[in-house]
């Protein structure tokens, strides 16, 4: 499987729940860990982002970062992933002293400890900007996302409140990213509707779009999509928990297949949503009764958006060819 929108912070295990708390001295709560999943009746994006507070709380020192993405990558390695792009926010991570810097550092440790004799599968970090978060502090993660970017960096993304700004608000910002050649991503055309999609590739020169769902496919939207080459991220459970989407059939995913804009499929947060990549297959298969065909074209998509060089592709795609038939036999189990 491959997962190129997966927060670091919403993926914790329950185990990395326990031992950073016990590590950190901070109490998971007596409710745990339902506490640590989406809310019961969530109603709103807003509403589903206060449950990151928690495993931010015990994402604040160097060795919980790298000990976070290493424990992430090993569990997608052990579950069968061929590559993960794994982002966080590291202004996030500045509650007790250290910077965003030494959060980037620490990512970046744990991820090459993690990638260790690991054949057949390898994974990045995206840095997030955030819409809440002023000017200066976004355009340190941009120059972080641009110093790192040989060292297991791949892209900036911008995501948080959707509502919070318009995405003109951030354009010097992303002017600046691209400016470094720093790869972008903007979560929008979640919240939101299509207009934010179009700002996020117009003024913040994104390649990829982090949901996208609620993009209007008129023939203007449709060619700016097609010729420009935008990826979208499709997470589909999130999208209902956040009533982005009402239901799995409102994803539409043969709309945009139809009209040529490609697709992706991802889990946003395996934790907090309660899903993974195969998780969000199943569903899709029982919905849409997608081929075998059909699954290897959006991991062919998920591929061909991944931000790693032709080498790397090559080798995606060869362990995609080795693994699409138990990849399919474990999506129609259901």
């Amino acid at each position: 499987m491959i997962d190129l929108h997966l927060h670091l912070d919403g993926s914790l295990s329950l185990d990395d729940f326990r031992y950073l708390a016990e590590r950190n001295n901070v109490s998971l709560g007596d409710e745990f860990p339902k506490n640590v999943y989406v809310p019961e009746g969530c109603k709103s994006l807003e509403e589903y982002l206060t449950r990151f507070n928690l495993p931010c709380s015990l994402l604040q020192d160097e060795f919980s970062i790298a000990y976070a993405v290493h424990s992430l990558v090993n569990r997608l390695y052990k579950s069968g992933y061929i590559y993960a792009e794994i982002r966080f926010a590291p202004q996030l991570h500045t509650l007790k002293g250290m910077s965003q810097k030494d959060a980037v550092i620490s990512a970046c440790a744990g991820l090459r400890e993690g990638l260790k004799d690991k054949v057949g599968f390898t994974a990045n970090l995206i840095l997030c900007c955030m819409r809440q978060a002023d000017t200066d502090t976004n355009m340190e993660t941009v120059i972080l996302a641009d110093e790192f970017k040989n060292n297991g960096v791949v892209a900036v993304d911008l995501a948080g409140p959707e509502k919070f700004h318009t995405g003109d608000f951030y354009t010097p910002l992303f002017d600046e990213a691209k400016a470094r050649g720093v790869n972008i991503i903007i979560h929008a055309g979640e919240a939101c509707g299509s207009e934010e999609v179009i700002r996020a590739v117009d003024l913040l020169h994104a390649k990829r779009i982090g949901h996208g769902v609620h993009l209007d496919l008129t023939r203007e939207n449709i060619r700016k999509m097609t010729e420009n080459r935008i990826y979208f991220e499709f997470c589909p459970t999130s999208n209902l928990q956040t009533t982005s989407l009402e239901d799995y059939s409102k994803v539409p995913l043969k709309e945009f297949d139809r009209v040529g804009i490609p697709v992706t499929i991802n889990s946003d947060n395996m934790t907090v949503s309660n899903t993974d990549v195969l998780k969000e297959y199943r569903h899709l298969f029982k919905e849409f009764k997608l081929t075998k065909y059909e699954v290897q074209h959006l991991l062919q998509n998920s591929i061909n958006a991944a931000f790693v060089n032709e080498q790397t592709k090559i080798m995606l795609r060869g362990e995609l060819a080795k693994k699409i038939d138990n990849y399919y036999l474990k999506i129609i189990e259901q």
